[in-house]
């Protein structure tokens, strides 16, 4: 059997012999950082209970309320922040004319309870958690609670006076210049119910100044001015022809106010023209212009001076046939087309026009420079062209012993023409003639004329008083001849005595 050889024990190489130990770590560190972890832990806590008990009672950090930092403030506090010292006493409502309806806030018990909505937002925040508002702001917002006594308020709305105007549709009115429209005006009239249901809605919203007009309770009137717009514009547009009436040495316009009186203007704007009214124009116009049958002022040859008299013989001057230009001015409204230049409708019979000569013709006169004077009782006559002799003699006119052969005075004119002509007639006396004049120049519708007389030998004087003519203006054959010759038709004859 073989011994076994006891194991020799490894050893470690140590230097001087000696056996080198491990070294052991040290526990200093981790009991630092355990200790500061600890210290702001505790520092932690302590600011937390320093928070929680400096907002104990209290809104948290950063607590907004209708835009108002309420941080730190208590209910109490909260509450004087949204006291409204300028709060009115009174309702007041605005009419649409301006004035205003005046109501006393105590009348009907208005009140506004605030404290009850803080109070409301206070019990939602948690002052445990008031560092939440260190991270993130709070906000909040509340409309303030009205009450009031709603039917104390309705019974004083409906004693108020909301006015007593009534609406004005708008018009059209016309002017010395033309239609205008006039506007509507906005009277009181109004759904009231709307009113009040509107006035209690913003008291509701703790409005003190109310606009009623904005509750749409005022009921327009019935027609405005844009309903009119068309219409005027029609009547504006007969308003402006132009009816021109001349008169030779001037003219009247029928237009603008004096024209619409006449006249109607449907919704198509036809013109319905008023014959009544229109007659009463055109007798204004007869008043004014007519110079028929009226006395001159004449400058005779010797007598100076004179008012020649009208007679029934002397058709001499403008005579307006009233009915005829009536009834052509009519036909020209209707017509709605403006008219430039028009002469009025004058009398006519036979042939001859009653009108006398347009360049004579003036405000004071109607016989102008050219015409023939003859003086009955100097038994003469004068032919003046342009305010100059050209031509006198002496004549013999109708007997005065014989009122049917009496030559009358007045203005007569120049109305036809003969040669060879045939008198033929008879007169109120009984008298008949028939004889011929070589020259024959009629100056009155009834037959009187100058004309030749060549079985006379003398002429002038007083032969007129016991020889005189039916009525005629007996001349010598030369002046018969040149009046016929040389006179114009329509040229004035005054005779007067």
């Amino acid at each position: 059997m073989t011994a076994k050889t006891a194991a020799k024990p490894r050893t470690n190489k140590v230097t001087g012999g000696k056996k080198k130990r491990k070294k052991k770590k040290s526990a200093a560190p981790v009991f630092i950082l355990g200790g500061i972890v600890l210290v702001m832990t505790f520092g932690a806590a302590g600011a937390y209970f320093i928070g929680r008990a400096k907002y104990d009672g209290r809104f948290p950090v950063n607590t907004y309320i209708n835009g108002v930092d309420v941080s730190g403030k208590t209910l109490s506090e909260t509450e004087k922040l949204f006291e409204r010292t300028d709060a009115p006493k009174t309702l007041s409502i605005v009419k649409q004319d301006g004035d205003t309806v005046q109501i006393e806030l105590e009348s009907f018990g208005y009140s506004v309870d605030t404290r009850r909505q803080l109070e409301k937002i206070y019990s939602e925040t948690d002052s445990n958690l008031w560092f939440k508002g260190l991270i993130d702001k709070a906000e909040y917002s509340f409309e303030e609670s009205v009450s009031y006594d709603k039917d104390k308020l309705r019974k004083l709305l409906s004693g108020a006076d909301w006015g007593s105007q009534e609406n004005k549709n708008a018009e059209i009115e016309l002017t010395g210049s033309g239609y205008v429209v006039r506007e509507a005006v906005q009277g009181d009239k109004m759904d009231y119910q709307k009113l009040e249901d509107y006035i209690l809605s913003e008291t509701d919203k703790n409005q003190f100044t109310i606009n009623a007009a904005d509750s749409g309770c005022y009921i327009a009137p019935e027609i405005t001015a844009a309903d009119l717009e068309d219409e005027c514009e029609r009547l504006n547009k007969v308003f402006n022809i132009k009816i021109t009436y001349d008169f030779d040495y001037t003219t009247e316009t029928l237009t603008g106010k004096k024209l619409m009186n006449m006249v109607e203007v449907d919704d198509d704007g036809n013109i319905t023209a008023d014959a009544d009214k229109a007659m009463k124009y055109v007798e204004q116009l007869a008043e004014k212009y007519d110079t028929y049958n009226t006395e001159r002022k004449f400058h005779a040859t010797i007598q100076g001076d004179i008012t020649v008299p009208t007679s029934s013989d002397a058709k001499y001057g403008w005579w307006i046939d009233q009915q005829k230009t009536c009834d052509a001015l009519v036909d020209m409204l209707e017509e709605g087309e403006s008219v430039e230049s028009v002469d009025p409708v004058y009398y006519e019979t036979g042939g001859y026009v009653f009108t006398g000569v347009e360049s004579a013709r003036s405000k004071k006169d109607d016989i102008g420079d050219t015409y023939i004077e003859i003086d009955l009782t100097n038994q003469q006559f004068w032919y003046y062209e342009k305010g100059k002799l050209k031509k006198e003699c002496y004549i013999v006119s109708g007997q005065t012993t014989s009122e049917a052969r009496t030559t009358l005075p007045g203005v007569y004119k120049v109305w036809s023409k003969a040669t060879n002509y045939r008198m033929k007639d008879s007169n109120a006396d009984g008298e008949e003639w028939d004889t011929t004049c070589a020259y024959w120049t009629r100056v009155a519708i009834v037959g009187i004329g100058l004309h030749d007389s060549q079985w006379r030998y003398y002429f002038g004087g007083d032969i007129y008083k016991y020889n005189g003519s039916h009525g005629c203006i007996n001349m010598p054959l030369e002046y018969a001849k040149f009046v016929h010759d040389e006179v114009a038709m329509g040229t004035p004859v005054v005779m007067y005595y």
